[in-house]
């Protein structure tokens, strides 16, 4: 009786597979090899179910972002007024969040030159500024902070504060340990809280 392949989970394999090779050897370095290595399959196995190296990248960093977002989602969905540990999923602490953040970064780089990539990075943006703008607007419905001029704007400045602090520390992991990231988080958000920073 021939074996039955779970062909989406063999997709996701080879998917998550790509982004600890990208962590490790980032987006140039890596190989169809490598890859196959890492997800204990042939490069055969790999092009059957991927068209070429670049669908391999996109669907790392689609594997990326999803299991970060599945993350965050379960975070906020069992504690929604943990703001700070919902938002510190998002940062490379422990192996798992730095490799979903340096893929996250690495596609950033790739999409200067490659406008499909950007208009995918754009979008996956979008939906990211949107879980920031809920968590916000329930802090706002809490009490926390003061509702906001433009939620839009307030949300996009979180982000950046966000994406500057995971990419100092994906950079410069022995100066950026989970501490210090999660207390500059805290301290940007006891701003918001104080009343200042809505859109910076």
């Amino acid at each position: 009786m021939p074996r039955i392949v779970d062909h989406d989970s063999r997709r996701s394999a080879i998917a998550a597979a790509a982004c600890r090779v990208i962590a490790q050897r980032g987006i140039d370095g890596l190989k169809l090899t490598d890859v196959g290595t890492a997800a204990g399959c042939t490069t055969g196995a790999i092009t059957h179910y991927f068209a070429d190296k670049n669908a391999v990248l996109v669907a790392a960093l689609d594997h990326a972002i999803g299991a970060m977002n599945l993350r965050i989602e379960r975070r906020l969905a069992r504690a929604p007024g943990d703001v700070l540990g919902f938002l510190s999923e998002t940062l490379p602490i422990g192996s798992r969040g730095r490799a979903e953040i340096v893929v996250w970064y690495s596609f950033w780089a790739r999409a200067l030159s490659d406008p499909a990539l950007v208009r995918r990075q754009r979008g996956m943006h979008k939906r990211w500024r949107a879980q920031v703008g809920r968590c916000l607007a329930g802090m706002a419905e809490r009490g926390e902070i003061a509702p906001a001029d433009d939620p839009v704007e307030q949300a996009e400045g979180l982000c950046a504060v966000i994406n500057g602090i995971g990419l100092r520390a994906s950079l410069d992991p022995g100066e950026w340990p989970a501490r210090r990231q999660v207390g500059q988080l805290r301290r940007y958000l006891d701003l918001l809280r104080a009343g200042s920073g809505d859109g910076v």
